[in-house]
């Protein structure tokens, strides 16, 4: 668990951690460089429950590279997570450890969430696709960000988070789990999911566009031309609005038309998909449409 300057909301996430019905339970807390009360909220933590370790960054790195810090000293065989401001519900590492269990050739699980917009206190179930393949995982993160629960010894990398990508690391992290062995959403509503408004910085356009870039030159090579494309449309949109995308999908040198048919089909499905969810409290909609037209098509 990342922290910075959260010391009012902190406490409720760490205490919907370590109210979960698992054995040999540790939450691992790093505080980037908090200047609040945080300091304070982590001494009070470790000093009434022994399974919480405390690590502390000298200066801001930011949620990507404290998480890492928190994944070199954290000793569980499973390792997951939750943010400051979000908050695991009664029972979900119960179900997600059992699952696991149950399922070998599973290398990690997530849940479904609930999206609670903090502004307006509104909130829903998102309810995502069950089951995607590596292939489904290079075009959408299908996964309940942040929050999966993945197996460490069954993969062949150390479980980490690229710090060369602004927004994306986690799915980025999804992707490499699915070539080791299977990634599945667990249909448990297990994790409250905090959305909340104005310039967060891995919400800007600036932040969205450099992550979108530098994942589509880590994976690029393993997706197929109308994969490529269609990351490349969505960053035309980052840096240029609507109309970079529609310039992007314009047939041209070393542009397939059939790319390009495509992409503008699974975008209009996509944006429609949102409009929908969005009217029928189903935020999860356009994930699911998403996931069965690519299992549908194969790209």
């Amino acid at each position: 668990m990342p922290t910075h300057n959260r010391a009012r909301e902190l406490g409720r996430a760490a205490s919907s951690v370590l109210a979960q019905n698992v054995e040999s339970l540790e939450l691992v807390i790093v505080d980037d460089s908090s200047s609040d009360d945080t300091p304070d909220v982590l001494d009070r933590l470790a000093s009434q429950d022994g399974r919480v370790r405390v690590v502390r960054s000298d200066s801001t790195v930011g949620p990507c590279v404290a998480r890492n810090l928190g994944l070199e000293v954290a000793q569980g065989e499973l390792v997951a997570f939750c943010d400051d401001d979000d908050a695991w519900f009664p029972g979900v590492g119960g179900v997600l450890v059992d699952f696991l269990a149950e399922h070998p050739d599973v290398v990690a699980a997530s849940s479904w969430h609930v999206v609670l917009h903090a502004d307006s206190g509104s909130a829903a179930v998102f309810r995502g696709p069950l089951a995607y393949g590596h292939e489904q995982l290079l075009w959408q993160n299908f996964v309940g960000l942040p929050f999966a629960m993945v197996r460490r010894n069954a993969l062949r990398f150390a479980v980490s988070f690229d710090p060369n990508l602004p927004t994306g690391e986690d799915w980025d992290l999804w992707l490499r789990c699915s070539q080791d062995g299977l990634v599945r959403t667990v249909p448990h509503v297990g994790y409250l999911y905090t959305q909340h408004g104005g310039s967060r910085v891995t919400r800007t356009a600036a932040a969205q566009g450099t992550g979108r870039r530098n994942f589509l030159a880590k994976h690029g090579g393993a997706m197929t031309g109308s994969c490529r494309r269609f990351h490349e449309t969505v960053l035309a949109g980052y840096e240029h609005g609507s109309a970079g995308m529609v310039r992007g999908l314009v047939p041209g040198r070393g542009r397939s038309t059939r790319d390009a048919l495509v992409v503008a089909a699974l975008l209009t499905s996509s944006f429609g998909a949102v409009k929908v969810g969005q009217r029928r409290r189903d935020p999860g909609l356009q994930s699911r449409l998403m996931a069965s037209q690519l299992a549908r098509g194969r790209k």
